[in-house]
């Protein structure tokens, strides 16, 4: 996933790791779903999703909201030069 217009490269990484996490979670959400999983595949399916929800959490630090913040600033500032 190319994010369309984003200036910071390293924004763009994390948004393209953010997104493939968010589509691992909702994979593993909907595999849940299924009324014929074994105890050991919801042992095994929760373990991914924990794993998951503890990377997200790391992922979306500090560091991505600044990096987000400044693109918006960015934005901002390139519609006032219009």
């Amino acid at each position: 996933m190319i994010v369309a217009d984003i200036s910071n490269s390293t924004l763009n990484v994390l948004l393209r790791e953010l997104g493939e996490e968010c589509q691992s979670v909702v994979g593993y959400l909907h595999q849940l779903q299924s009324p014929h999983l074994s105890e050991q595949q919801k042992a095994e399916i929760l373990s991914e999703l924990l794993t998951s929800t503890i990377h997200l959490s790391t992922h979306c630090n500090e560091e991505l909201q600044n990096l987000i913040a400044e693109e918006m600033e960015r934005l901002d500032d390139s519609d006032k030069s219009d």
